[in-house]
């Protein structure tokens, strides 16, 4: 491969090109509509589930994030029973990747805004997983009450965090909010909470502040989307309250204002 190849964009096109042949059914529709600008059409996996999703989803980019790249599970262990918590499910990504390949996993699945949680409501009955999988129209935060949401652009940057948040937004959203206090207690009877994902655009330092030490107790595992970004010092925050509860962190791939923190207890990935 010449550099010039590199540069022009061929070899990320090609590796786009395996991965879609890879990992769906419609392979050929779905390249010739990303090609040419196209609507990308719902995506097929071979797995024999349907994602489907708006043009501000981005589609493709959770596709490479939850699936090809398997970022959120590269350095944990995922449980084979019990409870996965999904906060932040947006179109719902996370969870048909857990509830389709974890046949004895139960997971809860929580997004605020009422068009994406609509299409996550729609993947979840459409792949026949309405059983398995729990969703809650509600953002998660560091108490009970109200979270006003700001929207505009791609679904996975809606937030009530960041500097000139409103300023930048299309439209404010007011939703329904509840402490990870309550995310906890409501998984009472579905067996150990072996992983919570959180990916909440900022509030991730404000969830773990804002839970009960005997919460965190419950928890074997979290992998955690940070913006430091958007909310000053969330890392360091995060790794503060983590610590405190007896995890041990990481952040492998760890970046100056965004990336992911693994927290996991001792024994959790035997």
């Amino acid at each position: 491969m010449t550099a010039a190849e590199w540069s022009s964009g061929k070899y990320y096109a090609l590796r786009m090109l395996v991965s879609m042949i890879a990992w769906f059914d419609n392979w050929r529709e779905v390249w010739l509509s990303y090609r040419s600008g196209a609507e990308i059409p719902p995506l097929r996996f071979r797995r024999g589930f349907v994602l489907r999703h708006r043009s501000e989803d981005q589609v493709l980019l959770q596709f490479f994030e939850v699936f090809r790249d398997k970022s959120y599970r590269r350095y944990i262990t995922e449980p084979h029973f019990g409870t996965m918590v999904d906060i932040g499910a947006n179109i719902g990504a996370v969870s048909l990747d857990w509830a389709t390949r974890l046949q004895h996993v139960r997971v809860h699945a929580y997004e605020p805004h009422p068009g994406t949680f609509a299409t996550l409501r729609e993947n979840v009955e459409a792949n026949h997983e309405t059983p398995r999988i729990v969703t809650y129209q509600e953002a998660v935060g560091g108490r009970t009450g109200t979270l006003v949401l700001h929207t505009g652009g791609s679904s996975m940057e809606n937030s009530a965090y960041g500097p000139g948040a409103a300023a930048r937004t299309l439209d404010e959203i007011g939703v329904a909010m509840v402490a990870l206090d309550r995310v906890i207690e409501r998984c009472s009877g579905d067996g150990p909470i072996g992983l919570v994902k959180i990916d909440t655009e900022g509030a991730e330092a404000d969830i773990l502040e804002g839970a009960h030490p005997e919460t965190l107790k419950e928890i074997r595992q979290f992998v955690i989307e940070y913006h430091d970004g958007l909310s000053p010092n969330a890392l360091a925050r995060c790794e503060s309250v983590l610590a405190g509860a007896g995890f041990r962190c990481a952040t492998p791939s760890a970046r100056p204002a965004q990336g992911l923190l693994y927290a996991w207890r001792d024994g959790a990935r035997a």
